[in-house]
């Protein structure tokens, strides 16, 4: 066979195989996931699974999911945003007075300094409300920005407007029912990870430090991160809810920038109303992080 026969038969089977691996990913990527899904219907639990690539996009659900502490990434670029706009620094600090730094809620940054008036900089609150979890941050964060109106305003305006941002971390603390407030489809979860990943929101460096304080992130080791391999670099933000009196927990969740050399994906495990344990939610949000991980040998 001459040689440029050749070279015109392998490019056309590089293009074959590529091909074939480009629907395998659109088809069987989204036949995976959903059978995944699937594994976990015996729960008592609603379980939701979105997920993205450069190619595909699937979730298994069309509902709203309760955002819990989900909802702290929907803030910080919100934030962000105003620091970009008004040309701080995150070096800038603001006055916080005492009467912000509630006693009855989840706040290592209180841990830190005590119940006192404090001038703290944009940098720490937003490492406290993302990495740590901080709910007294977190609304501290809320109120520089303008309230809740204002961030939901900004995230319609970055095109997710079915996306609701209604109360603040004292308003769910104070009243268990006001948790489910705060929520979003599975579709908006995954475009505001991609969003932030591709840094095209305000400036880089900010979009830098925020992905760097997602990787600093020290609660939910046992959830999407539980059982990847240490090779990879996780991106996350969890959110956890109270139980109601019959025992239902409204909120498990776990989101994230999933990258390995130059692979990466975007997940969003959103486990609600469950009657199951926290240990078990946890494994759960972990097994389908893990499943997911390994069925995407086809991916770029």
């Amino acid at each position: 066979m001459p040689k440029i026969q050749k070279i015109l038969l392998l490019s056309a089977i590089l293009l074959f195989a590529w091909i074939v691996c480009f629907v395998k990913t659109n088809n069987a990527t989204e036949q995976n996931l959903k059978a995944i899904g699937r594994q976990y219907s015996d729960y008592k639990a609603n379980i939701g699974i979105g997920y993205a690539d450069d190619q595909v996009t699937y979730q298994n659900n069309q509902k709203k999911y309760p955002l819990l502490s989900v909802f702290k990434l929907h803030v910080a670029v919100a934030v962000l945003d105003k620091i970009n706009r008004e040309k701080l620094n995150l070096e800038n600090k603001i006055n916080i007075s005492s009467a912000d730094i509630k006693e009855n809620t989840y706040s290592p940054l209180r841990e830190k300094y005590g119940v006192k008036n404090l001038k703290l900089s944009l940098h720490e609150l937003l490492y406290y409300m993302v990495a740590e979890s901080d709910n007294n941050a977190c609304d501290i964060l809320i109120k520089w920005a303008g309230g809740t109106d204002s961030v939901e305003k900004y995230i319609h305006a970055i095109g997710l407007p079915e996306t609701e941002i209604k109360v603040t971390e004292d308003t769910m603390n104070r009243e268990d029912m006001m948790q489910y407030q705060n929520r979003a489809p599975l579709h908006e979860i995954l475009a505001l990870l991609k969003k932030i990943d591709e840094k095209k929101l305000f400036a880089e460096e900010l979009h830098k430090e925020l992905l760097s304080i997602m990787q600093s992130t020290v609660t939910g080791a046992n959830k999407i991160k539980g059982y990847l391999p240490k090779s990879v670099t996780v991106a996350h933000k969890t959110g956890s809810s109270s139980r109601l009196q019959d025992g239902k927990k409204i909120a498990d969740n776990d989101v994230a920038i999933i990258k390995e050399g130059n692979k990466k994906y975007y997940l969003a495990i959103m486990v609600s109303d469950s009657y199951e344990s926290d240990k078990t939610n946890a494994e759960i949000i972990a097994k389908i992080s893990q499943q997911i991980y390994m069925k995407r040998s086809c991916l770029n």
